[in-house]
């Protein structure tokens, strides 16, 4: 592996892979717990790095680091996620500079997420940058790179609607819940009964759990290891199956995502007559038809709450354009940032010169008139100063060949090298 020197350090990359186009199995293998990260932090600032962040969630493993070439990220991502490099290759994400500032903005504004407008990852993103900062892995391009993410996120959420609406069936499904309780009586229980512990379930059970606050959920699977794991998981309750009835007797709403071909929730396991909201995410369906008409519940299918969720989705889709183009504002501005850093050091090593220049210049311009008044001199002197510094800094971040202007103002000043 290639010796990392951050002066040299002239890329940014992003390597990581992620939910587009890697299943959860693989993902599985790159996902990086907190020891795993460290160690990998360690090893990157021993090779000379400083600046790293690890992004690890169920849906994405990402780096984004510096580095003389993607080979040298991949080969400590491989190393510390104890994954071979043929199996990166082949669900690999890998972006340089600009493409791989764009996907962190893309990713903090919800526009990566698998649900788009999904601003969780934004939280991720700043814990992971904060962990980097622990582990002195750390610099300003990066600080100021989360920080300015983080404003996109905040900017697309506020000026667009592209979280607006329902964008899955398990996602509308949780809101049909929230929206349920909110009318419900205040005094009113709010026991929750989520019947199958399949991809749907689990799905549904995480949404639950971190989108609505409902502590009194319970999940009921005809294999009850399944839900025992799942509830563990969750942090949520589980009954054996023959508790079915008398848990959903006692419920207010009840979610079902079985894969059983025939109806599950009947009629007769409700024994009380009260308002219920019932889910069906099943297909086939697994409520009893009679219940559709039952006026004491409200029950929606599969069908309905799958039409719901395409009309959220196209809502979303409509709002991309928007999103993309305060993402885009908040580069160029990032990026003027970063050349003003750049120009930086070359306008204090003139002014210093300058400086120099001022005082000699001063000192005999008194000598030859004593009667001048030194403060003022002295005032006027560094207001010229203040000018030609302006005037270069202007030019420097409006040119097009900034190498080349700073070389020449080198030159022109005989002036040390003052970094890049």
């Amino acid at each position: 592996m290639k010796n990392f020197r951050v002066s040299n350090f002239s890329n940014f990359f992003l390597v990581g892979i992620d939910h587009r186009t890697a299943g959860v199995e693989e993902r599985e293998r790159f996902s990086l717990n907190e020891t795993q990260a460290s160690h990998l932090l360690y090893d990157y600032k021993q090779l000379g790095g400083d600046g790293m962040m690890i992004v690890s969630t169920c849906n994405r493993s990402e780096i984004y680091a510096f580095g003389n070439c993607p080979r040298d990220i991949i080969g400590l991502f491989c190393k510390h996620a104890n994954a071979d490099f043929e199996l990166f290759y082949r669900f690999q994400n890998i972006k340089q500079n600009r493409d791989a500032i764009e996907h962190l903005f893309k990713v903090g504004a919800g526009m990566e997420s698998k649900i788009l407008g999904d601003f969780e990852i934004i939280g991720q993103i700043k814990k992971s940058f904060l962990f980097a900062k622990e582990q002195d892995a750390h610099n300003p391009f990066l600080e100021r790179l989360v920080n300015s993410a983080i404003q996109a996120s905040k900017k697309v959420k506020t000026e667009t609607k592209i979280s607006a609406g329902g964008a899955s069936v398990a996602f509308v499904a949780v809101q049909k819940v929230k929206s349920y309780f909110k009318n419900l009586p205040g005094d009113s229980s709010q026991k929750v009964v989520l019947v199958g512990a399949g991809k749907i379930g689990r799905t549904a059970c995480e949404n639950l759990v971190n989108q609505t606050g409902l502590k009194d959920i319970t999940l009921i699977n005809r294999t009850p290891e399944k839900a025992e794991r799942l509830a563990k998981r969750f942090g949520v309750k589980f009954k054996d199956y023959s508790h079915l009835e008398a848990s959903l007797n006692a419920a207010e709403v009840v979610i079902v995502a079985t894969g059983a071909d025939e109806p599950t929730v009947l009629t007769t396991h409700f024994k009380t007559q009260k308002p219920r909201l019932l889910l069906d995410l099943s297909v086939p369906r697994n409520v009893e038809a009679s219940l559709y008409s039952n006026k004491n519940f409200e029950v929606l299918d599969v069908d309905l709450l799958s039409a719901e969720a395409e009309q959220g989705k196209e809502r979303r889709r409509q709002e991309i354009p928007a999103a993309e183009g305060i993402i885009n504002e908040m580069i160029d501005d990032f990026y003027m940032w970063l050349e003003s850093r750049r120009v930086a050091p070359t306008l204090q090593a003139v002014r210093k010169k300058m400086e120099s220049w001022k005082s000699k210049e001063v000192q005999n311009l008194l000598k030859k008139y004593p009667e001048l008044n030194a403060e003022h001199a002295d005032i006027l002197a560094d207001q010229l100063l203040n000018r030609i510094t302006g005037e270069f800094a202007r030019q420097l971040k409006s040119g097009d060949d900034i190498n080349n202007d700073l070389r020449t103002i080198h030159h022109i000043f005989e002036l040390e090298k003052t970094g890049k």
